[in-house]
């Protein structure tokens, strides 16, 4: 039993065992961050519009480096602009520790977004480091493994709210999330290797005319691609409308309509954490039994009706009950897509790819985080009937148009 254990997890080492580690460094402090950031935001006087024009000024950003990242990936290599970025990634937290108001979280968002370029080339060389028929357990692995020590973050962050306040308490969790950052970052500086062939130095004088060139690649790979994996591009985009709102949205829903305090709200993420962790490689392995297009659309029969419940939601216990069904959706839905584009996409063009669907994917996150803060001001459950709306369309989508490919990309 053992033995067979460590034979199915042989692989991970080397690079994806260095990505795991600093992974634990960072999902431990967003763990702790992520359940108060919204109620944080408005408690520093930005209303839910705000909010979700923040969020939505992160995302243009991100789409203004991602094109730049994805051909950066693929020519200069991925460890040197993932280690340089990590970096300042760790700095861009000192904003939201230090912000008087929420304009200095605004700078915090702009230099935290700016240096995600490098997050082609994180999920490229992420994609190397996994067999390819390990992809739907190594997915798994990277979501699960990470988030072990995370159980207790955020009951750990509800705890200091709880005792200092909503504003003291988070500035004392943001300033722990600048240092396990800083510790991912120096992990990674010290232990990644890079995965591409004799790649090129990266000189800023030659990004000048980064742009024209890698968009011009990048339509030259997207042009190669299967149709199948077009569609499921189209998926990704409207399945892109849902994540931003319930990131932004749903503590101050929990908050304001739920009615639950914040040490209970440290409970529920806590629960949603635990049952990750537990059904994480099991449902991992499951995505590479069953296959990937059956293993979504399961995820998104277990979102429709958690969805309706939790707009319904009134208390703890129905709450908690919410998010335990969601974290089941989240294990299967994010690995499984994952390992779908993989299969889908040549490794030569992975890079570039992957940067045009995540780019095309974080498009649609700039008016869906907008247009969220607009009906939530207008009434709190109307972003949630939207994101239902949502889901309903990508399962008849992926239902009727998606089908897997016969043979994997290596």
């Amino acid at each position: 039993m053992i033995s067979k254990l460590i034979h199915e997890l042989s692989f991970i080492r080397g690079n994806l065992l260095v990505l795991i580690i600093s992974w634990i460094f960072f999902n431990f402090g967003f763990s702790m961050a992520y359940p108060f950031e919204s109620p944080y935001m408005r408690g520093l006087g930005a209303s839910p519009f705000i909010i979700g024009l923040l969020g939505g000024i992160g995302y243009f950003v991100l789409i203004l480096v991602r094109i730049p990242g994805s051909y950066i990936a693929d020519r200069y290599g991925r460890k040197q602009i993932i280690v340089i970025m990590t970096f300042g990634v760790a700095i861009s937290y000192i904003f939201y520790a230090i912000a008087p108001d929420w304009r200095y979280i605004l700078i915090g968002i702009i230099l935290a977004n700016f240096c995600l370029i490098y997050q082609p080339a994180l999920e490229a060389i992420t994609a190397d480091s996994i067999p390819a028929d390990k992809r739907g357990v190594g997915f798994a692995i990277a979501r699960v493994i990470p988030s072990i020590p995370t159980v207790v973050a955020p009951m750990i962050s509800g705890y200091i709210v709880s005792q200092y306040g909503l504003i003291l308490g988070m500035r004392i969790v943001y300033l722990m999330l600048v240092i396990l950052s800083l510790s991912a970052a120096i992990t990674r500086l010290l232990f990644l290797k890079e995965t591409i062939e004799q790649p090129e130095t990266i000189k800023l004088g030659e990004l000048k005319g980064v742009y024209k060139e890698a968009i011009t690649s990048i339509i030259g790979a997207w042009k190669t691609i299967p149709k199948t994996l077009k569609i499921l591009t189209i998926i990704i985009i409207i399945s892109a409308f849902e994540d931003p709102i319930f990131m932004q949205f749903s503590a101050l829903y929990v908050f304001d309509v739920v009615k639950v305090s914040e040490f209970e709200w440290g409970i529920v993420m806590t629960i949603f954490t635990i049952i990750s962790l537990l059904i994480g490689i099991p449902l991992g392995k499951i995505i590479d039994v069953i296959g990937r297009k059956k293993s979504i659309i399961l995820a998104y029969v277990i979102f429709i009706p958690s969805t309706i419940l939790f707009i319904i939601s009134r208390g703890f216990l129905l709450l908690s009950l919410v998010f335990a069904a969601f974290a089941v959706g989240s294990v299967l839905i994010g690995p499984a897509f994952n390992a779908l584009t993989t299969d889908l996409t040549p490794k030569d063009k992975r890079g570039r790819i992957m940067g045009i669907i995540g780019t095309l994917n974080i498009m649609a996150m700039i008016p869906a985080s907008v247009i969220g803060g607009f009906l939530y001001q207008l009434d709190p459950s109307l972003p949630f009937i939207f994101t239902l709306v949502i889901s309903i369309l990508s399962l008849v989508i992926m239902s009727l148009f998606i089908k897997e490919p016969e043979v994997r990309e290596g």
